[in-house]
Parts: structure tokens; sequence; C-alpha cells
């Protein structure tokens, strides 16, 4: 079977070699490639990953020209592995290579997509916390019953990876993604590690960013092909709420005589009838728009790659 790996990488120097040896040595039954995607890194991830290159035959890299994100570097893997099954790991040695063998199981078994599950996990609570209330409120919205949609440790048959696009924080909801698509995802239990090197760069601020996103990765799988579904409905709310508002004014009127210009209600009738509409609809339009050109135009731009003749990002 051939493997490919996709592995964002940034400023993880000190992991990289483990990890490759790690990866050949409990998939070398299989035909493999390595790709890293160097993140901007700022330390001597990419020298290292040059090094690694040039010893092994599996390895290749693509390297960008600054840091654009986790899923920016697993869409621009993504556009060019070749392998029946695709992997995605941490560079940091908290994913195990030694799982390899139970994705490939799960995966034999009928699996579209297996995603790990890191039962136990070795992060403080300030991570830990954010991620259980995050879990929780995904599996609500999208019907998917993963525990932890957020790992990194990944298995794709290679069909699912060529229908995803990843943009913005969307890496966390790849499970959701393809489930949207019809493709089958279970999940395994998997060992989590202590990091041995370097720093988290989980921030506060993605907490935040996964949040909007979320609610964007909810109209894109349950309304996309058929939008006028969700704002249709709001629309139709809005401007019945604002109809009879308006006939209550108008009744109003002809049983006291009392004008209805002056009364603020008027002014909440044009707005539920009015500039309600107009927001849904712009933003509807916006999303739209967005959605389209992010499958035209990467997020990212590339300023070295090795094993590919492809020119991406200009």
């Amino acid at each position: 079977m051939h493997l490919s790996f996709v592995i964002p990488v940034y400023n993880e120097e000190e992991s990289l070699r483990q990890l490759t040896a790690g990866i050949l040595e409990h998939s070398r039954k299989h035909r493999v490639e390595i790709l890293f995607v160097d993140d901007g890194s700022t330390d001597g991830s990419l020298g290292v990953i040059r090094e690694l290159a040039k010893k092994h035959t599996q390895v290749r890299y693509i390297a960008f020209r600054r840091n654009f994100g986790k899923s920016a570097a697993l869409d621009a893997g993504f556009r060019e592995v070749t392998g029946e099954v695709v992997f995605t790991m941490d560079a940091d040695l908290q994913d195990d290579p030694a799982e390899i063998p139970a994705f490939l199981e799960r995966l034999a078994q009928g699996a579209d997509m297996v995603s790990g599950w890191k039962k136990k996990r070795h992060d403080p609570i300030t991570k830990t916390l954010p991620s259980k209330v995050f879990n929780y409120m995904i599996r609500r919205m999208s019907g998917i019953n993963l525990h932890d949609f957020n790992c990194g440790f990944k298995a794709y048959r290679r069909e699912v990876v060529a229908e995803l696009r990843v943009y913005g924080e969307m890496h966390r909801f790849l499970p959701v993604l393809a489930g949207s698509r019809g493709f089958s995802v279970v999940e395994i239990p998997v060992q989590h590690h202590a990091r041995a090197y370097g720093r988290s760069k989980f921030g506060i601020e993605r907490i935040m960013r996964g949040f909007f996103d979320m609610f964007t990765v909810f109209f894109l799988t349950g309304y996309l092909a058929r939008p006028m579904h969700l704002f249709g409905g709001i629309g139709i709310v809005s401007t019945l709420l604002g109809t009879l508002t308006l006939f209550y004014l108008y009744g109003a009127k002809l049983i006291t005589g009392e004008p209805i210009g002056p009364r603020p209600l008027l002014f909440i009738t044009f707005f539920l009838m009015g500039i309600g509409i107009q927001v849904l609809l712009f933003g509807l339009i916006a999303e739209l728009v967005i959605h389209i050109r992010k499958w035209d135009l990467p997020d990212y731009s590339i300023r070295e790659q090795s094993g590919s003749d492809k020119r991406r990002g200009k």
C-alpha cells in the first residue's frame, strides 16, 4: 500500500529526525512518502527537513514564505500527496507512529476516515477544558459522535482528502467536512505523549477563531447547497413579524385614531421587514463568495518545494 504522511511543521527542529525514523520504522511494509510542510519556521526546522530529504528518498517538503497556519499547511499537503492512504500527524512527537497499523486496520474494515482520540491527554487544563467544551458543541451541532475532533493524528482514504479544502481554522472540523460529503468517519483511542521539545503554539485567540469557524462549518455543511432553507426561513419569520406588527399598528389607528408615524413600534417594523433581511442576505452572499474563492486561491505562498515540478501558491 502507498502511504502518504502530511506533517505541518512550525519550529520543531528537535523532533523531526526522531519522527521520521518512527514513521519509516512502523510503516516499512508499505511504500511511503513523508511530506513536511514548513509553516514559516524561524528556528532550524527547514534545515533539518532539507537534510532529511537528502538522506531519505521518501521525504519531500514544502516551505512557506511565512507562517500561514495549520489549515493552510494541510491544504497544501493534500494537494500534493499521491498515496492511497493519507495520514496527518503533528510534528512534536505527541503522536506515536506505533499507532499507524491500528489506523490501517480500521480503514481495512471499511472506514473512509479514522480520527485519533487522545483519551488521556498530557496537556494543561487551559488547553483540555476549552477542548472538551468545543468537542461537545461540535458533536451537538454536527451529529458526528467523536470525542476529539481536533486530534492531529488522522488517516484518510485518498478520495476523502481530494474533496477537502482547508482554510482558516478548518483543520479542527475535518471529520465534520468529510462526514457532510457522505464519507464514514470513525474514531480510535491513541496514545498521547507529553511534549518532549519546544512549547505549545496554543493560544486563547485560537479558541475564538475556532468558534467563529464552527458556525461557518455549520452553514457550509448544512446549507451550502440549499442556503434558502436557512436564510429563507429566517427572512420569512422576520418579514412575518414585521407584517404582523404593521397590521397591529394599522388596527390601533382604526380603533383609536391615533397616528402611527411617531410610534417607536413603526421603526421596529421597518427594521424587521427591511434591515434584518438585508443583513442576512449580505451575509449569505459574502459567505458563498468567500467559499467559492477558497477553492481557487490558496491561502499561502510557497517559497521552496522538493520533489515536484508544480508551482503552487502563485
